[in-house]
């Protein structure tokens, strides 16, 4: 099956698939009311044992500016910074949470609206026969599909020198040409992370198109976005080292950032691989 990527027109690395950081937002706002609202409630019991305390708390506070000074009033009564210090940050503090929890209402609300429209994006294609669908390549396609052409695409890897008598076998089967490499690609399908191991890749290398092999092309399983992850195992090695640097300006002359789209784990023969960091990046960037 011939992959839909030359065809489509959307953008692999930015993409519309943006259920991952909605729902992030979301529970960020969230966190932030939960926090003002655990604030506010020991703030009431301590209310509730100091009743003149409330009705300080429901006083308006006032800011005044003299100069390079400012000075504070509670109904026009100025209150100095050495005894009532406490008071009027608190009183301050009360003013911004009522203003900043409508806001935060309003704006979870945006991106719940927004996670629906994702879904009504992927609705206009899912929704048609799948003999329709077979017809053309949608402008907006669903994670699932895109994850369905992944794994189904064909490619021809780079050759094993036949003098290579290494055998690194992967969980799923596929040889590789280390074994870091190997707990990567089990790490991978661990997680349940689709990818190709050394799938071409064609970039411009001064002004001619060139076949690159990522170690792996990895998909993000929830956004559909492309990450390429690259396993440096030599970098104690001058020349190794060199080639390593020039690869990597290819990626970044190619609009492929280091940190963003190419995720980088590296060992030297004095410092293995870190494999706890393998976990961490697929956590980060793939899920």
């Amino acid at each position: 099956m011939s992959s839909p990527e030359g065809e489509n027109k959307f953008s692999e690395r930015k993409g519309t698939h943006i259920n991952k950081e909605i729902q992030k937002n979301i529970q960020k706002l969230e966190r932030i009311r939960q926090h003002i609202v655990f604030e506010r409630n020991k703030r009431t019991v301590s209310n509730e044992a100091n009743p003149s305390r409330e009705k300080e708390i429901r006083e308006k506070l006032i800011c005044r500016k003299k100069k390079t000074k400012y000075y504070y009033y509670i109904d026009d009564k100025y209150i100095g910074k050495k005894h009532g210090l406490t008071q009027i940050k608190e009183m301050a503090r009360d003013e911004y949470w009522d203003r900043l929890l409508p806001i935060l209402e309003t704006e979870k609300n945006v991106l719940r609206r927004a996670l629906k429209t994702e879904q009504r994006l992927a609705d206009a294609y899912c929704k048609m026969h799948e003999g329709k669908q077979a017809l053309f390549t949608p402008d907006y396609m669903p994670v699932e599909k895109k994850i369905k052409y992944f794994e189904a695409e064909e490619y021809v890897g780079l050759d094993f020198e036949e003098d290579d008598r290494t055998e690194f076998i992967t969980n799923r089967g596929e040889r590789v040409r280390s074994k870091s490499e190997k707990i990567i690609a089990d790490e991978l399908t661990r997680w349940g992370i689709p990818y190709k191991y050394e799938k071409p890749l064609p970039l411009n290398v001064n002004g001619k198109i060139k076949d690159f092999y990522p170690d792996f092309t990895a998909m993000n399983k929830n956004t559909g976005e492309i990450r390429y992850v690259e396993h440096l195992g030599m970098m104690d090695h001058p020349n190794y080292f060199k080639n390593t640097l020039t690869k990597l300006d290819v990626y970044e002359k190619n609009g492929l950032l280091i940190g963003r789209d190419v995720i980088l784990l590296h060992e030297s023969s004095y410092r293995p691989l870190n494999t706890r960091v393998i976990a961490d990046y697929i956590e980060e960037y793939l899920t």
